[in-house]
């Protein structure tokens, strides 16, 4: 009896020893721009207790990194814990983050030092050893904005002893707890970041009502002004119809942006535009144009069932091709970006999923704006157009010009993304191609650069090709102040352009970035020789 007394006392003692003792998980990361913590309040994990986990940044050498709120451009700081099943995250929390302003643009951030603390709490009883990835990404930024991440695997063994957070944990922690918000700032940062989005969602709409004086929209106002010309002025149908191809265009849009979260949460690298940097997508789109042509000019009577219901489509069944209009304007829109637009696109896919939702949904009611107005208001078409007669039939095949240049477009795109051979213009030697390397190291040299990311399918991109790039007045100015050009092709998926778009806030093109040795300006995206060589000077 005294014997089993006494091994009762002695396993109390030591399990009260052991209780008392505590590790903390750590692990670090560290480069030239910052340095990265990782804690854990215990190297065990207790099957009932939350177990906290604290990140440290520290940055250096005058750069900083975006809050999970990064203002009005920018790639927010994220740090992802893929819990396995029987656990969740709860108490979130940041520092309070700084402001930042350059040029009219604000972004909130962290210069010094910046904390995130977060608990992962069991839900009911797990496994014996559990293991948790951990993914940290961030933009780090100070002339430029470069990309950075961190992958880590944290191992715990679940136990049911108590278990107390580590005296390293606590130190860590009261630093930590001094920099998070309080109540008030909170408050403050919500509203900023609701200003931010209300901003965005402005830029957006403009931006959408813009998009529609672009030139690779001609070819959809060809099949719309169609539709219009060869209906009855009847004011009930012209509004179904308007309200039809807004549906349209939002679907599409939202349909878009819906691909593009999906996308980018499986960690593929992808903007604006990016279906036609797809072979595939582009022939679909080629044939889609090249039956339009033949119908425009009467050169084809689809007869079988499938073809009837693509002519009645496109051709007869006003509502039906009301809608596909509007979904179709959205898709072959891909190559353009309008002012604004570029913008309000790069913030988005900055953002959580959710944030896509109102973006685009703004983005495609600005776009379907000016048509939907023509629909709700058809006295203006009537003071404008003469009585039906042949002169329809007629402007039908002249229509058909700018639908035959989109299927000349298309082929050229395509065979630019097929071609194994490279060709190169007299002014295109001008130009070297894109390396983020060299550019880091002429910028830290004090040079002046110029970028152009640019694609074969980006309509906007080769009107100000011609219009700019090949200017006499430029390549003159090029020679004067020994500008280095840099060119991005963006034709074909190519993850470092990519990456480069997004160290700039954006996810579209055009983008034209000159550097004048001292720092950086982001040109308008319609360009001008005259425009060009203004910024330049």
């Amino acid at each position: 009896m005294n014997k089993n007394l006494g091994r009762f006392f002695l396993i109390l003692i030591m399990a009260l020893v052991f209780a008392g003792k505590s590790h903390a998980w750590q692990n670090n990361f560290e480069n030239d721009k910052l340095r990265l913590e990782v804690w854990t309040e215990n190297s065990q994990l207790h099957s009932s207790q939350p177990l906290d986990v604290i990140l440290k940044f520290e940055m250096k050498n005058g750069w900083h990194i975006l809050a999970e709120n990064p203002g009005d451009i920018g790639r927010p700081t994220v740090v992802k814990l893929d819990l396995p099943e029987g656990y969740q995250l709860k108490n979130k929390r940041w520092s309070a983050p700084k402001h930042f302003e350059t040029d009219g643009i604000v972004q909130f951030g962290y210069d010094d030092t910046a904390y995130y603390r977060v608990s992962v709490v069991p839900i009911y009883r797990p496994e014996r050893q559990i293991r948790i990835p951990l993914n940290v990404s961030w933009l780090s930024c100070r002339e430029e904005c470069i990309p950075g991440k961190f992958a880590t695997t944290m191992d715990f063994e679940v136990t049911e002893w108590n278990v107390f957070p580590s005296n390293d944990f606590k130190k860590i922690a009261a630093e930590a707890e001094q920099s998070f918000t309080a109540e008030a700032a909170q408050t403050n940062t919500s509203n900023s970041a609701n200003s931010s989005l209300l901003l965005v969602l402005l830029m957006a709409f403009v931006g959408g009502i813009i998009l529609n004086f672009m030139p690779c929209i001609f070819p959809i106002l060809t099949l719309k002004a169609i539709s219009l010309i060869q209906g009855r002025f009847n004011h009930r149908e012209m509004r179904i119809d308007a309200l039809l191809y807004m549906l349209g265009v939002v679907v599409s849009f939202l349909l878009v942006a819906g691909i593009l979260a999906v996308l980018r949460a499986q960690g593929e690298a992808v903007g604006w535009g990016f279906q036609l940097q797809n072979p595939y997508f582009v022939v679909l789109m080629l044939l889609i144009f090249v039956v339009v042509l033949l119908l425009l000019l009467d050169l084809i009577a689809l007869k079988n069932p499938l073809a009837d219901k693509l002519g009645r489509l496109s051709m007869s069944d006003k509502r039906i091709g009301a809608f596909a209009t509007g979904f179709f304007a959205v898709l072959i829109a891909s190559p353009c970006t309008a002012p604004f637009m570029g913008i309000a696109i790069g913030y988005t896919l900055s953002q959580a999923a959710y944030v896509y939702v109102p973006v685009f949904l703004f983005l495609g009611l600005g776009y379907a704006l000016p048509f939907t107005l023509v629909g709700f208001f058809p006295k203006v078409l009537h003071k404008i157009l003469p009585k039906p007669g042949r002169w329809m039939e007629i402007l039908k095949k002249i229509f058909a010009i700018p639908v035959f240049l989109t299927c000349v477009w298309l082929g050229w795109v395509l065979y630019n993304q097929l071609a194994v051979t490279q060709t190169a213009s007299q002014s295109a030697e001008m130009w070297q191609e894109y390396d983020a390397n060299k550019v880091k190291q002429l910028v830290a040299n004090g040079e002046p650069i110029l970028l152009n990311f640019t694609a074969k399918w980006c309509i906007t991109c080769l009107a100000n090709e011609r219009l700019a790039f090949r200017a006499p007045e430029f390549e003159k100015l090029v020679q004067q102040k020994k500008i280095h050009l840099f060119k991005g092709d963006w034709t074909n998926e190519n993850p470092e352009i990519t990456k480069a778009l997004a160290s700039y806030g954006r996810n579209s093109i055009p983008l034209y970035v000159y550097y004048d040795g001292k720092q950086y300006h982001i040109l308008p995206q319609l360009l001008t020789s005259s425009i060009l060589c203004d910024h330049l000077k």
